[in-house]
């Protein structure tokens, strides 16, 4: 969060912090606001991770911890790489 209240793309390391197992309370939240802020992206994006790209997309709201945070990594990965 602190890194978008100062207008920085997260580091992937970061969003690893994130995914890790554990209570985190705001960890949607802190996903759906990279993907909101960093990329412009919301709602129905999210690819599922059986590999269907485009054929699958689901919302953000309703996919799962894993999923989102998968895609989170890869479009980071993809604009810092």
């Amino acid at each position: 969060d602190m890194a978008l209240d100062h207008n920085k793309i997260p580091s992937p390391a970061d969003v690893e912090t994130i995914l890790k197992p554990g209570r985190l309370g705001r960890r949607r939240a802190t996903l759906r606001r990279i993907l909101d802020v960093c990329f412009d992206l919301r709602g129905k994006c999210v690819p599922a991770l059986s590999g269907d790209t485009d054929l699958n997309l689901r919302f953000v709201t309703k996919c799962t911890i894993e999923e989102l945070g998968v895609f989170v990594l890869t479009k980071l990965r993809e604009k810092i790489g």
